[in-house]
């Protein structure tokens, strides 16, 4: 075989032929757009399960609204102390932490949570509360009570007590509310800071309920029991 001038055998073996190279590099650019085109499509589906999920959260987001204070106060029969908490949102609440604090420290005992709200010989005036604990699931929509006092006699003092003649009235009294979703995403929500809840990581350890509503029930039925001197 003959070898045109120029070139020898050797360099027709090593040098690789035009085509050859070019079938290489459509083969490589093929192989990057479908790396490209699958990582895409990961990412669409990742955004559009994320986006899904959040829809659902939204569809089942609970929403704790706190009242406290006195109602009714114009009418003498009819005036009480409420403790009140409303699931606003569209989904279930489950409330598991509660605590009353004055001044930012837990209100302990239930004395001093009554003399937060009113002075002792109100207090003397006004029967037993209704009461009950504040943990648990809340529907939408629904609405529990920890703590009511109905006034009666007292109520001629609220007047005077509101307007601050026996000291501050409610002085720096606050109530601190821990709840989640079924999703448990968490968040807290203080009366008297008037803002939409604060995501928190969860409610407490191993999500044992905190409740001093309840303890406040405790206190009071252990008293009922106790002998007296």
């Amino acid at each position: 075989m003959d070898v045109p001038p120029g070139s020898t055998d050797e360099n027709q073996i090593s040098s690789p032929s035009k085509s050859l190279l070019k079938r290489i590099d459509i083969g490589l650019m093929t192989g990057l757009c479908a790396l490209l085109i699958s990582f895409v499509g990961i990412m669409t589906s990742r955004a559009t399960y994320k986006m899904n999920q959040e829809t659902q959260k939204a569809r089942v987001l609970p929403i704790i609204d706190i009242d406290m204070g006195y109602e009714n106060i114009g009418n003498r029969s009819e005036a009480i102390f409420v403790t009140r908490l409303t699931n606003v949102g569209a989904g279930i609440a489950d409330i598991q932490r509660v605590v009353p604090l004055q001044n930012g420290e837990a209100v302990a005992t239930i004395r001093d949570f009554d003399d937060a709200i009113m002075n002792r010989r109100m207090r003397n005036n006004v029967g037993y509360p209704i009461a009950s604990a504040a943990t648990g699931f809340l529907r939408a929509g629904n609405s529990i009570e920890p703590r009511r006092y109905r006034m009666g006699a007292a109520g001629s003092e609220l007047g005077a007590y509101l307007n601050g003649q026996f000291g501050t009235p409610l002085d720096g009294l606050d109530l601190e509310v821990c709840y989640c979703s079924v999703f448990e995403d968490c968040w807290t929500v203080k009366y008297l800071d008037r803002q939409k809840p604060k995501p928190v990581k969860n409610c407490g350890i191993d999500k044992a309920p905190v409740d001093y509503f309840q303890t406040y029930i405790d206190q009071t039925a252990a008293k009922r029991l106790a002998p007296s001197e």
